[in-house]
């Protein structure tokens, strides 16, 4: 029973020190806020190495961008105010050595010759309209959690489990909301 025990304590530690690791990873989350509309530009470092060896070796690559909206609450869960989920795909022609680039989310479809293009279009998202400001009120505090899931081959999600573990931590970012003008009087 005590080695049971100790087993699950240093498993945590483990997971612990992981996640430790993996909040020093290099990744950028920016919010800014034009014409009424909270927007969203992040970048992720450390899966690049990773996309460039799946998209190379002929493997499509699914990715979704999630990003939720929260308000702060004391003695309680903060309260999910947003919740908007982006897709984009990427699949490799290797006869024609392109990469055919998806917006899952609008269904616009590009083509490139290079793969640095295909992995950018996967690992970065800029200028991505998450929320109205006029649903927000003033006086409450805000933050924006992002997650990147990576799915490869064409299907796409693997199912609600692979949601609940797949998903990378981009950051939490607080939303400071400008004093006046954020409700249509």
């Amino acid at each position: 029973m005590l080695r049971v025990f100790i087993y699950l304590l240093c498993l945590c530690f483990t997971f612990t020190q992981l996640e430790a690791n993996e909040n020093q990873m290099n990744k950028e989350t920016h919010v800014h806020i034009e014409d009424g509309v909270i927007y969203c530009d992040v970048q992720t470092f450390n899966q690049e190495a990773y996309v460039l060896n799946v998209l190379a070796s002929g493997s499509s690559l699914t990715v979704f961008w999630q990003f939720d909206v929260l308000r702060k609450r004391p003695f309680w869960l903060d309260k999910s105010v947003a919740s908007i989920r982006l897709g984009r795909q990427v699949i490799p022609d290797l006869v024609t050595k392109r990469w055919l680039m998806r917006d899952l989310s609008s269904g616009v479809v590009h083509y490139t010759r290079n793969v640095h293009v295909a992995m950018r279009f996967l690992t970065e998202m800029q200028h991505a309209a998450v929320v109205d400001v006029s649903i927000l009120d003033e006086q409450e505090k805000y933050y924006i959690e992002t997650q990147l899931y990576i799915y490869e081959g064409e299907q796409g999600s693997k199912g609600w489990l692979a949601d609940i573990f797949g998903g990378v931590d981009m950051g939490v970012v607080e939303l400071v909301l400008p004093t006046q003008g954020l409700k249509d009087e």
